[in-house]
């Protein structure tokens, strides 16, 4: 895994568009990179509960793809949305599709949905804000 800066991350994204890489491969390259990542590093994921934090925008949707993967490999996944995702976002579908559990923080006045989920979870992941958030 590489790790680049705000603005060389922008400009490997520019390339990309440039070059006809939309940003739906982009978004499943991303997420399926990151749920590559977890299980490398966690080894066996059957089971586990792998919690993710979900913010707005393209960083959000990695962060789906990831939830996507990690269920299908045999994970307990769990989603914790910090915003509304678009109705027409066609990652939040899939999840839903496969029935992964998700609270949004609008159901979780106090929090205590958020701290039961942090405690329970074998692993977390933060898709929370991206190179747009400033």
């Amino acid at each position: 895994m590489k790790i680049v800066t705000v603005n060389q991350m922008r400009r490997i994204e520019e390339d990309c568009a440039k070059i006809g890489i939309s940003v739906s491969v982009l978004m499943e390259n991303a997420g399926r990179a990151v749920a590559e990542e977890v299980r490398k590093i966690r080894g066996t994921i059957d089971q586990q509960h792998i919690l993710l934090l979900i913010g707005p925008g393209n960083n959000g949707g990695d962060g789906l793809v990831a939830a996507r993967h990690l269920h299908d490999w045999g994970a307990r996944v769990s989603l914790y949305l910090f915003t509304q995702r678009p109705p027409d976002d066609p990652n939040f579908k899939l999840v839903q599709e496969r029935g992964i559990n998700h609270i949004e923080i609008t159901q979780d006045e106090n929090l205590s949905k958020l701290d039961e989920l942090l405690l329970s979870a074998d692993a977390v992941i933060d898709a929370l804000f991206g190179t747009a958030t400033r």
